[in-house]
């Protein structure tokens, strides 16, 4: 089910999977995208989520400006809130690239595993086989 969507992204969110996709097309605006982050925060209080995937293959320009509520905000209440596992999925742009992997150390920080994958499938499989490790787990 679609969740949010602008001029520039759809968010969408699977029930059975408890995932949310990201899938990005344009120029990064920060007012854009802390809408959308603040929509999922929103939804995750009625909903858990416990992974996202982010496809930003087509998004560019600078979102280093969010990094700040990322670290702080967004994914704290994420994974307070049963966040597991986050998967990018990214062209061969450099910055996209650049920006990605500060992320993940940030991530990396608050224990939510995170990787980079070119393709979609790719990142889907390392969800789902992360998610089941967890579950399995618990």
């Amino acid at each position: 089910m679609i969740i949010y969507t602008d001029k520039i992204s759809t968010i969408y969110y699977d029930k059975d999977s408890q995932n949310i996709t990201y899938l990005e097309n344009g120029f990064a605006k920060q007012e854009l995208l802390m809408e959308q982050l603040k929509v999922v925060l929103e939804f995750s209080k009625t909903n858990k989520v416990s992974s996202v995937v982010a496809d930003f293959r087509k998004m560019y320009g600078s979102f280093q400006n969010l990094f700040k509520f990322l670290d702080e905000v967004y994914y704290p209440t994420l994974k307070s809130q049963g966040l597991k596992c986050k998967a990018f999925i990214l062209s061969e742009d450099i910055i996209s690239k650049h920006l990605t992997n500060k992320l993940l150390i940030g991530l990396n920080k608050l224990e939510i595993p995170a990787a980079i994958f070119s393709d979609t499938e790719s990142a889907v499989k390392w969800v789902e086989q992360h998610n089941k490790l967890i579950n399995s787990a618990d």
